[in-house]
């Protein structure tokens, strides 16, 4: 057995993470994120000695210095190592980095020199006089990768190529001759790249001397060869804190951690995480920004989408819900959210109009209706009254599923979100809409995707079957909410099941194609349904409570590892906007505010049930009543 073999079995002994439209479908019974062949421990880079070469840089950035080349010092081992990659930050911005693939004893310090070089380029850095130049390594907190063996990768492809490497695990490699060029996890992280790696690869062409080209000319011209690599990261969180192996970049959330405080910590933070996204005062009456890119400290765009800051408005009505949440924070949520839809009843110049929409009317109809006050007041709001209207004849018997302009279609997701929001109306006030037209809306939703697509109209189908059998008196359909929960169950994600890959325990592994993927944040969808049929007793009996319980848990360490917590922030440039965002993959650091408005009523939901299953008595999923409606 090899040196690198050896230790490589050591590796974590040694050094002790949604958009409304697309069809999503169930892997099936069973099902796992595609496994590809090949990878060991073996490997893997010598794990001690990615701990003494860590500690060796560490200590040549803090002297801001490098040993001559001749020098014993700067010679350093690393086995079954075929490259590295040096990060170098300040407060989380990225202001150096460096790469060598020569694979000799002098690698690492020609990266740390590249990385150094680029940190004196810096604005920042080169305006500071020459007696603090020195100090100027103190600053900087280190992120260390080196790759393991090179293992060959075949496809006709480059999208076959990149369908082999496993997102945020896996780095490429090109070798043309004895030139090679990588592309390392750490740097696809940094720019927030790891889910489009399709498009990296051609560029590692150009790396290694050659124009981009469709990789069979590439191979048939040039006789490159294609690689994939596993690698040891070790970061830290600040200057002068001690190095951490990352997964992903990120810490893993454990079994043990998913606690009811955990829970309540995790809907605090994205309550937080939203109220630093309201627009600041100077750009008056728009409500939240949009999807916020930690990696550029960017909003795009700059407002969200009228229907993505009603469902954060219904998200935080929801959770102000939540029994037992103290006065205060529900107050907090409360007012949030009624500012945010105050806001979307302002359209100013270059907004978009949140009536033009029967999607956006729908999740405005779920966010009134949810709030505790929004309805109270002595004159309805326009906005709600409108909303109301257009969500009411956004399906009929004759043209079906139509928006505001009767020409945009429809996805199903919003099909369902629309029924729902018939339901509600039905359920708040059944004489301002048909109780058999609605039926019909909901059995259109159901039929406009096949069953095993049903999973794609969740969480809003299920609610609108419950409030239409509350709206009714008539039993609630469970059949097809049970058998899509049956499937849910047999495909979520186990630690035995991607042993290699915890950080997606929990998941659920939804594909919008027949090839299933790796849990992303689409596991909300389902998740904040199933959290909330727990409490519903033609749902879950009481005898299945604790076991779906139990599931509903292990989703939610799943939807914590997503999260950005104090373990992530070290590599974010704002951490104040990033902490407390759900991230839209544990390798994709965007966070979208539909993934928000998703999390946080998954917490809700499942805090609900937590106190429901302990108590032992499951309460019926009753809907939330508003009173007769201002006609």
């Amino acid at each position: 057995m090899t040196r690198g073999a050896n230790t490589g079995r050591g590796v974590h002994a040694t050094l002790g993470a949604i958009t409304l439209g697309g069809l999503l479908v169930l892997a099936g019974p069973g099902a796992a994120a595609p496994r590809v062949p090949g990878r060991s421990p073996d490997h893997y880079p010598d794990a001690g000695d990615v701990v003494s070469a860590y500690r060796t840089v560490r200590a040549w950035v803090d002297e801001f210095d490098l040993p001559a080349p001749g020098e014993p010092r700067a010679a350093v081992t690393l086995g079954n190592a075929s490259g590295v990659c040096v990060i170098l930050r300040q407060s989380g911005r990225v202001v150096g980095t460096g790469v060598d693939t020569t694979g000799d004893a002098l690698m690492l310090r020609r990266a740390v020199g590249r990385a150094m070089g680029e940190v004196l380029g810096d604005p920042a850095v080169a305006a500071l006089p020459p007696e603090a130049l020195t100090r100027a390594g103190l600053r900087l907190s280190l992120e260390l990768e080196v790759a393991g063996q090179l293992i060959p990768l075949l496809g006709r492809e480059f999208a076959q190529v990149a369908g082999q490497l496993v997102p945020g695990l896996d780095g490429a490699a090109v070798r043309r001759g004895r030139n090679l060029a990588m592309i390392f996890p750490a740097r696809m992280r940094a720019n927030n790249t790891a889910g489009r790696i399709e498009r990296l690869l051609p560029a590692l062409a150009v790396e290694v001397g050659l124009d981009v080209m469709p990789l069979p000319d590439l191979v048939r011209r040039f006789d490159i060869s294609l690689y994939r690599f596993r690698t040891i990261d070790l970061a830290q969180a600040a200057p002068g804190k001690p190095p951490f192996n990352t997964v992903r970049g990120d810490r893993l959330v454990l079994d043990e951690q998913v606690t009811r405080d955990a829970i309540e910590d995790l809907a605090q933070g994205i309550v937080e995480h939203l109220a630093a996204a309201m627009a600041p005062d100077t750009i008056k009456e728009v409500g939240l920004m949009g999807t916020y890119h930690p990696a550029a400290d960017r909003y795009r765009p700059l407002i969200a989408p009228p229907v993505e800051q009603a469902l954060a408005a219904w998200a935080l009505s929801r959770y102000g819900r939540v029994p037992g949440l103290d006065a205060s924070t529900a107050t907090r949520v409360a007012d949030l959210s009624g500012r945010i839809l105050d806001d979307l009843g302002h359209v100013g110049g270059g907004e978009i109009d949140p009536l033009s929409s029967s999607v956006a009317c729908s999740a405005i109809v779920h966010a009134a209706l949810e709030h505790r006050s929004y309805l109270d007041a002595r004159e309805t709001p326009r906005l709600f009254l409108e909303a109301a209207r257009r969500a009411r004849s956004a399906w009929t018997p004759q043209d079906g599923f139509i928006d505001v302009d009767e020409r945009t279609v429809v996805p199903p997701h919003a099909r369902a979100m629309i029924a729902s929001a018939m339901t509600k109306l039905l359920a708040a006030d059944r004489t301002s809409i048909d109780a058999a037209t609605v039926r019909q809306a909901i059995d259109a939703a159901w039929s406009s995707v096949p069953p095993h697509r049903h999973v794609s109209l969740m969480p809003w189908i299920g609610w609108a079957e419950a409030d239409y059998a509350a709206a009714t008196g008539q039993p609630l359909r469970a059949g097809p909410l049970r058998a899509v929960r049956d499937l849910l169950d047999a495909g979520q994600l186990g630690r035995a099941t991607v042993p290699d890959e915890a950080d997606l325990a929990g998941g659920f592994a939804l594909s919008r194609h027949r090839q299933p993927g790796p849990p992303t944040s689409q596991t909300l969808r389902p998740a904040v349904l199933l959290a909330w049929m727990i409490r519903d007793t033609a749902l879950t009996s009481p005898a299945e409570a604790p076991g779906a319980l139990r599931r509903s848990l292990a989703t939610m360490r799943f939807i914590m590892q997503l999260a950005v917590r104090d373990s992530l922030v070290w590599a974010c440039p704002d951490q104040r906007r990033a902490l407390g965002g759900i991230r839209s993959a544990t390798w994709d650091w965007d966070q979208p505010v539909p993934v928000q408005a998703l999390a946080l009523a998954t917490a809700a939901e499942t805090l609900w049930s937590l106190d429901a299953v302990a108590g032992g008595d499951p309460l019926p999923g009753t809907p939330t009543r508003a009173g007769r409606l201002t006609p």
